[in-house]
């Protein structure tokens, strides 16, 4: 992974994060979210499959935030992925879920389309406070539910959402921060990506920081190529 001590313990948090387990990210509006997702996908362990949750095109926000900056993004274009309304081709996607169908009926589908994986899978959803603010047929808060609450508690699967906190209402992320298993603050100040860590199922992970120079990031991600750490 290199000498940077930051990177190192961030690589060292995702790749102890349990089966069964909700991770929440929250991120404001202008943060370089796609920076933290790009090195949650980079370190994942092997034997372990990496499937994407996409809502209404989010992962090809942050391809093309990537591509844009200098990363190569080939490595995405062989991802699968899952996507909930949108009309982009990003990744490859296995299956493709209509929003206007009754919330019950996509869940089943979704279900149904991660069976496809037998093993150990981190599956990383990018996006959802989307659906949870236009979708119309039930309380935000139950939809929530919905969406993450089929992964707690599973032997395969580790969840990993990334929620867009300026979007969503306070009761809903207040709801999503109780669901959650670890809850993860995302910020940019002063030129560096900031990971706080604002709820554990670990008590000696409560209010640790981690801070990386954006650009060192950056720099850091152009390197590895795509290739993983």
């Amino acid at each position: 992974m290199g000498t940077n001590k930051t990177l190192d313990g961030i690589v060292k948090a995702i790749r102890g994060l349990l089966p069964g387990e909700v991770v929440v990210v929250e991120y404001p509006s202008l943060a370089p979210v796609h920076l933290a997702v790009a090195v949650s996908l980079a370190c994942i362990k092997n034997g372990t499959d990496v499937v994407v949750s996409d809502v209404f095109d989010q992962f090809h926000v942050i391809r093309a935030h990537l591509s844009i900056a200098g990363v190569n993004t080939a490595w995405v274009d062989g991802l699968p992925v899952i996507k909930f309304g949108g009309t982009l081709q990003t990744g490859n996607v296995i299956k493709r879920i209509s929003v206007l169908e009754p919330t019950s009926i996509w869940r089943t589908k979704y279900l149904e389309a991660l069976r496809a994986f037998s093993g150990l899978k981190l599956m990383v959803v990018l996006g959802p406070e989307k659906v949870i603010i236009t979708k119309r047929d039930g309380p935000a808060s139950t939809l929530c539910r919905k969406l993450l609450l089929s992964s707690m508690g599973a032997e395969d699967i580790v969840t990993m959402a990334f929620v867009n906190r300026d979007v969503v209402p306070e009761s809903v992320l207040e709801d999503i921060q109780e669901i959650a298993s670890r809850v993860l603050e995302l910020d940019f100040q002063d030129g560096k990506l900031v990971l706080r860590v604002i709820k554990s199922i670990n008590m000696g992970d409560l209010s640790e920081e981690l801070s990386v120079d954006a650009k060192e990031l950056v720099d850091y991600l152009r390197s590895i190529n795509g290739a993983g750490i």
